[in-house]
């Protein structure tokens, strides 16, 4: 347990050790690795961002041709395209030779369980999904609970399935695994909720996965980020929420907004990201079905500027 709780929470020594600071000044010295110098994360999206209609290798060409850096396919898709014949293996490898690289999946469904029984039932399952995932070259998984069963989903058996789903991710399949907090599910709504499975399962590399929109519909505070080790963030997920929709604790994902037209506080999660030293992805995750009809490549467009737009004003100029 002592070692689990070292993994999530930041000490000052880490930070220094790992050459970041505190100081803007000392910060602003540091190259930028992405987005022609201008972010010190890649900008990945979420493929349910784009019209479910689209098939998943459309979307490879289409992310490809815009400037964002990774892809975080869904399951759904990767057994939609084995449908067809073809090798996921390979289309892993296309999305490397375009230039992207996939930092997760959603997700292993239902495998952070009710009962360890149900966990038991559903393996098969899981290891279908997790050989996929590894086959397109992805680097995390990302657990998810049981949404049928979210009234009743309790931490201790939570913790017990998410270090028997890390252990199989890790030892059969190469992956690592993080866990998804959502604002509908009452036992697992806010960052400290994921935290607290991930401490009480003993994992050795225990990994959560932030969202600006479940972090304020769920009840998470923004300065709670700052309490993370950067190494448990598996990806930050990214999203604004309109004006005048108050928290919310039933399903409201369709409602999310391109960042910085909404009123969360985006800027500031990044610039404490940037201090604590997180140098994974940040996500665009939209499920609004306005945005899906629009055509792909214009909207890309336009959510890759005003994506980049909010990182540029989180960090000091490179």
């Amino acid at each position: 347990m002592e070692a689990t709780r070292r993994t999530f929470l930041q000490a000052g020594a880490a930070l220094a050790s790992a050459g970041f600071s505190r100081s803007p000044t000392i910060a602003a010295e540091k190259n930028f690795q992405w987005q022609n110098g201008q972010s010190p994360w890649p900008m990945c999206l979420d493929t349910a961002t784009l019209s479910k209609d689209v098939p998943l290798e459309k979307k490879v060409d289409v992310v490809a041709h815009s400037e964002f850096d990774a892809i975080e396919p869904w399951d759904r898709e990767l057994a939609a395209y084995e449908e067809t014949g073809q090798s996921l293996k390979e289309l892993g490898a296309s999305i490397r030779g375009k230039g992207l690289f996939v930092p997760s999946v959603i997700g292993l469904w239902g495998s952070l369980g009710n009962t360890k029984e149900d966990f038991e039932s559903r393996l098969e399952e899981y290891h279908t999904r997790l050989r996929m995932i590894r086959d397109i070259g992805a680097e995390h998984v990302q657990i998810i609970p049981d949404l049928k069963k979210r009234e009743t989903f309790t931490k201790d058996v939570g913790a017990w399935c998410y270090r028997r789903i890390s252990e199989i991710a890790l030892n059969e399949y190469g992956l690592k695994t993080g866990i998804i907090f959502l604002n509908a599910v009452p036992e697992l709504k806010t960052m400290s909720d994921a935290v607290d499975v991930g401490m009480m399962s003993g994992w050795p590399d225990p990994k959560i996965i932030p969202d600006t929109y479940h972090n304020f519909h769920g009840g998470t505070e923004t300065n709670a980020l700052r309490m993370l080790n950067p190494e448990a963030i598996a990806i930050f997920q990214f999203a604004d929420s309109p004006q005048g929709l108050e928290r919310q604790d039933t399903w409201c994902d369709e409602k999310r907004v391109l960042p910085g037209d909404g009123i969360l506080p985006l800027v500031e999660q990044l610039k404490i990201l940037y201090e604590i030293g997180y140098t994974g992805c940040v996500s665009l995750e939209l499920y609004n079905p306005i945005y899906r009809k629009r055509e792909p490549r214009e909207f890309l467009k336009e959510a890759h500027q005003k994506t980049l737009g909010v990182i540029k004003q989180a960090v000091p100029h490179a």
